[in-house]
């Protein structure tokens, strides 16, 4: 695979993408555009070709970490179940009850996140013999932190504002809604 090649295959990933909150929060496999590790590898390819031709900017790194972290947590085989667990935890929050649904994380699942973030860090200090210092994986960590901590301290008011949130921080893909568009519950 080229870049050019790589380029396109995560655009019609980002262009498969659907907000369909708040009936649903996830999609079919069968909607991604290629297999979940061909999107993978292009963005490997992306990645590094970004760094040999020091192109590699704030907006891109998070981008394509985020992009990275949401392949399989935004399109599982099957999505019926977590859909039904979605609308459950979302009825429930309007009842001020908390079921034991785990929102996507928009800043891409933190596992996945870490192990892109290494992978640029790898790239960025083959070829400039420097560390990249960045903060950028920290929002995928710091979201499921903040989102166990209300959780367990049965905070609805706080898990309201993250259902109420865009569905993505960095990647754009049609019809994205902003945090003022994303408003599913009426907070009190």
């Amino acid at each position: 695979m080229i870049p050019s090649e790589a380029s396109v295959i995560i655009e019609n990933f980002h262009k498969s993408i659907k907000d369909l909150r708040p009936e649903a929060i996830v999609q079919s496999s069968k909607e991604l555009p290629y297999s979940y590790a061909r999107i993978k590898y292009a963005h490997f390819v992306y990645i590094e070709e970004l760094i040999e031709r020091v192109e590699l900017t704030e907006k891109n790194l998070q981008e394509m970490m985020e992009s990275y972290g949401i392949i399989n947590s935004f399109f599982p085989e099957d999505p019926e179940p977590i859909n039904i667990k979605y609308r459950d935890y979302l009825e429930g929050l309007r009842n001020g009850t908390i079921t034991d649904f785990r929102m996507p994380n928009p800043f891409g699942e933190a596992e996945a996140v870490n192990e892109i973030h290494n992978f640029i860090g790898e790239c960025w200090f083959l070829k400039h013999h420097t560390d990249l210092f960045t903060g950028n994986a920290l929002g995928a960590f710091i979201y499921d932190g903040i989102r166990n901590k209300d959780t367990e301290e049965k905070n609805i008011k706080e898990l309201i504002k993250i259902v109420n949130t865009a569905k993505t921080r960095s990647v754009v893909f049609p019809g994205k809604k902003t945090n003022k568009e994303s408003i599913f519950i009426r907070p009190d």
